[in-house]
């Protein structure tokens, strides 16, 4: 059973609202984050483990390209990877690791 990438509101809203303003900006640019972060996700359901532990069981991986980092926490013995924020990194850094 191969891992599965669960997303929460919170990060939901994040990619919905960063793909609009990149789409506002320039047309297909939205498309273009969104394919940077399906290749993330892919990248994270193949191999969880390989990205840093930063706090707690809260693990990053850096967006090529854009500066965003996808903050997650890996449940091993569910195969589970809960996506809490799609983070851009002008944020103030404190809010990062907040479940809602």
């Amino acid at each position: 059973m191969a891992n599965k990438i669960i997303l929460t509101s919170k990060a939901l809203k994040e990619l919905d609202e960063s793909f609009l303003w990149y789409e506002e900006r320039l047309e297909g640019l939205g498309d273009r984050f969104i394919g940077f972060i399906e290749k993330a996700f892919h990248l994270i359901e193949l191999t969880p483990e390989r990205f840093p532990l930063k706090t707690k069981s809260f693990r990053e991986f850096v967006v090529d390209k854009f500066p965003y980092v996808i903050i997650y926490e890996y449940l091993k013995e569910k195969q589970k990877i809960i996506v809490l924020h799609v983070f851009h990194t002008k944020r103030n850094p404190k809010r990062k690791y907040k479940r809602f």
